[in-house]
C-alpha cells in the first residue's frame, strides 16, 4: 500500500475508528491517544497490507481489541463488563433527558458483546458479515447478539414507543 493510498483511507477510517473507541473507553483523551496508537500502528505495517482485504474491517478489530487491552491495563475490564459505569435508577434526574439520551445509556447498559454488535450495526452502519469479522464471531452470534439488544431495549422503552 502507497503512502497516498493509506493516507486516503485513514482519513476515510478516523471517524469510524475514533465512534468505535468512544463507544468503549467513553473518553475523549484515552479515545484519541487509542486512535493516534492505532494509525501509528498501522502506518508501521502499511507496507504488508492489501488494499484488496478488507482494510476496514481490521482497522476495526485493532481498534477494538487495543481499547480492551486499555481497559484491562487500568483494572477497568471487569468493571466495562458488568456495566456498572452508569446505573439509571440512581439518577432522578432521568426523565428530563430526552428519548435519544435515554437509548444511549440503556445501550451503555447492555452486555459488553451486545453493545459492541449494536454500536457497530446500527450507530456505525456495518453488515452483519463485517461485524463477524471485527468481533472475530460467526455471522449468526452477531445476529443474534443484536437481536437481543434491540429485543432488551424494545422491552425498556415500550411504554415510551406507543406515547411517541
Amino acid at each position: 500500500m502507497t503512502n497516498d493510498e493509506f493516507e486516503n483511507l485513514i482519513i476515510q477510517q478516523k471517524n469510524k475508528l475514533y465512534r468505535f473507541a468512544f463507544s468503549i473507553l467513553r473518553n475523549r483523551e484515552e479515545t484519541e491517544d487509542a486512535v493516534q496508537d492505532i494509525v501509528l500502528k498501522l502506518w508501521k505495517m502499511r507496507m504488508s497490507l492489501e488494499i484488496n482485504k478488507n482494510v476496514e474491517s481490521f482497522c476495526m478489530q485493532s481498534i477494538k481489541n487495543h481499547c480492551l487491552d486499555i481497559l484491562r491495563k487500568q483494572n477497568q475490564y471487569l468493571n466495562y463488563r458488568n456495566n456498572s459505569t452508569f446505573n439509571y435508577h440512581e439518577n432522578s434526574n432521568i426523565d428530563n433527558i430526552d428519548l435519544v439520551e435515554k437509548i444511549k445509556i440503556e445501550v451503555r447498559n447492555l452486555p459488553t458483546q451486545q453493545r459492541m454488535a449494536i454500536e457497530l450495526k446500527d450507530f456505525q452502519g456495518y453488515d452483519y458479515q463485517e461485524i463477524s469479522d471485527i468481533l472475530g464471531q460467526r455471522v449468526n452470534a452477531v445476529r443474534a447478539k443484536v437481536s437481543r439488544g434491540r429485543k432488551k431495549l424494545y422491552e425498556i422503552f415500550k411504554e415510551e414507543l406507543k406515547n411517541a
